[in-house]
C-alpha cells in the first residue's frame, strides 16, 4: 500500500469522505483511502489529481461502498439509472465477484442501467464477464453504459 506521506489522500481527509462512506469506521475509511491511492498509483494518476477526482465525486453527491479491495463510487441519476466508477487493486476474479456484490443493492433498488464517463477496458471486460451488456452510452455526457 502507498504510505500516507506521498501526497495522496491521507487520514486528514477522512472527514471529507465521511458523508460518502456512511457508517464506515475510521479503520475502514483509512483502508478505502489506501485502495484509492494504490489504484491511482497503478493508473499513473498523480496523487493530487486522484484526490481532486475523489473530492469532486463526493462533492457532487457520490456515495462510496467497498468490498474487499474494490471500491465503488456511485451517484443516483434517476430511479433506474446511476453513475458508477470502480477503483480496485483486486485480481480479476476477485474484482468480478466484488463488482457483482457492490452492484446488487443498486439493482435491487430499481437501477437498471449504470453509466461511466471513462472507458476503462478492465472494467468493461469485467462487466461483460459477469453478464452485463456494456456498450456506448445513450447519454452524451457519459462514454459507457451497462445494463444490470
Amino acid at each position: 500500500m502507498i504510505s500516507q506521506g506521498l501526497g495522496g489522500l491521507d487520514a486528514g481527509d477522512v472527514s471529507f469522505l465521511r458523508p460518502a462512506l456512511g457508517n464506515a469506521s475510521q479503520q475502514e475509511a483509512l483502508r478505502t483511502i489506501d485502495i484509492f491511492n494504490d489504484y491511482f498509483q497503478k493508473a499513473n494518476i498523480s496523487p493530487e489529481q486522484g484526490q481532486k477526482l475523489v473530492e469532486a465525486a463526493v462533492n457532487s453527491g457520490a456515495k462510496i461502498e467497498r468490498d474487499g479491495n474494490t471500491v465503488m463510487a456511485f451517484k443516483q441519476l434517476s430511479p433506474n439509472a446511476a453513475q458508477v466508477y470502480f477503483f480496485s487493486v483486486d485480481r480479476p476474479e476477485t474484482f468480478a465477484q466484488s463488482m457483482t456484490k457492490l452492484l446488487a443493492p443498486l439493482k435491487q433498488s430499481g437501477v437498471r442501467v449504470v453509466y461511466m464517463n471513462k472507458i476503462d477496458p478492465t472494467i468493461v471486460k469485467t462487466m461483460q464477464a459477469v453478464g452485463m451488456q456494456a456498450q456506448q452510452s445513450d447519454r452524451p455526457d457519459y462514454k459507457v453504459m451497462a445494463m444490470l
